[in-house]
């Protein structure tokens, strides 16, 4: 990632260059004169209307930084990476790419949670982007000790910091990775030709302008989709779709299984090697959704899984009759499976990890619901 930030900052860096060439150009000899001339009655009419338009605010403010920062990481893997994917392997490495990508993104979120990594985050960003340390809240989440950017009831927070905090991160909560883990969704399925408008979110013409989904799908049988990532959006796709007459289906990612957050540590569930591996390899036939870590791992053994080595296992479970449910965390709830043994009692800790839950213990493949219609008209 290192790396592909820093050839970001090249192109910028680049283009800056022969930018800044021309401007501080004098007259070297009369072939160049009318160029220089030219360029200098452009470049003012350009500036002029660059104050107008203020389009600048547009590649970097406050206000709509998380989803400027959700559009460079798009752009670079969705917008420019799908050139270096040629070949069938190239197709599952990228699939791969992407999952590792979305726990890096998960990862970055542990910001919510501890507040050393966000003060150091904080004192680095005011360090090399010194107008974000004017910033209204900046100082105040600087000072703030205890989770920031949760839900209400979770963080002490005030709206208006959860806000803020909200805005230095690329689309927190889900709302970049699920872009991306519906992309490689669609990719593996074989729905159908993609192309990401998720970097065009708003279509001119002369008269005026429509909201387009996240994605549109060309199927085998010629037809036209619109996906859209995420409910409560059903108005917005509606009118595109009036416009247009392309239907559009609507991506449920709250019960989709992709977005687990551990009811304890607060840190999201990551997509664990097991997983990463089958769902990349397009020969691999996944069934269901749900894998059953005792008995499908095969990166752990399972004496590793019960005593809480992998970090990536969750657990979820009713209570029952059986002694080792009865606690708390047998509510349903989809927690990482290490935090629940160094949570309950030393005894119960030893009840779980002497009665092997195969039903508790589990982890899941990407899947979304909504897209039936697509399954029907796709390329499988």
């Amino acid at each position: 990632m290192k790396e592909i930030y820093s050839r970001l900052i090249k192109s910028e860096k680049h283009l800056e260059i022969l930018n800044s060439v021309f401007l501080k150009a004098s007259v070297i000899n009369k072939s160049i004169d009318s160029g220089l001339l030219i360029f200098k009655e452009n470049l003012k009419k350009l500036n002029r209307l660059l104050k107008e338009l203020q389009i600048e605010t547009e590649l970097y403010n406050q206000k709509n930084r998380q989803m400027i920062l959700a559009d460079i990481i798009e752009y670079a893997f969705l917008g420019r990476g799908y050139y270096a994917v040629k070949s069938k392997e190239d197709k599952q490495n990228f699939i791969k790419v992407i999952l590792h990508l979305v726990n890096i993104l998960m990862t970055y979120e542990l910001l919510t949670v501890n507040t050393r990594l966000r003060v150091r985050f904080l004192k680095e960003l005011k360090k090399r982007i010194r107008e974000i340390g004017n910033e209204e809240k900046f100082n105040e989440l600087l000072k703030f000790k205890g989770p920031v950017g949760l839900k209400k009831g979770e963080t002490k927070a005030p709206k208006e910091l959860n806000l803020y905090f909200d805005k230095l991160l690329p689309k927190t909560a889900g709302g970049l990775w699920h872009e991306l883990l519906v992309y490689i969704f669609i990719l593996r399925n074989n729905y159908g030709y993609i192309i990401p408008l998720l970097l065009h979110q708003r279509l001119l013409n002369k008269q005026g302008h429509i909201v387009p989904p996240d994605f549109l799908i060309i199927s085998k049988d010629k037809r036209i989709y619109g996906i859209e990532v995420g409910t409560k959006k059903e108005i917005q796709s509606g009118s595109f779709s009036l416009v247009t007459s392309i239907p559009t289906a609507t991506v449920d990612t709250e019960n989709s299984r992709n977005s687990d957050r551990c009811p304890i540590c607060k840190a999201w569930i990551q997509f664990c090697p097991f997983v990463i591996n089958n769902y990349s390899d397009f020969e691999y036939k996944i069934d269901k959704t749900e894998v059953k870590c005792l008995m499908s791992c095969n990166l752990y053994t399972s004496k590793e899984i019960i005593n809480g080595k992998c970090p990536y296992s969750k657990y979820s479970r009713q209570k029952t009759s059986a002694p080792y449910t009865k606690h708390k965390y047998a509510d349903g709830l989809h927690y990482h499976y290490a935090c629940v043994l160094n949570k309950v009692s030393k005894s119960m800790n030893k009840k779980i990890r002497n009665h092997p839950d195969k039903t508790a213990i589990k982890t899941h493949y990407p899947h979304y619901s909504g897209l039936g219609e697509l399954g029907q008209h796709g390329f499988n």
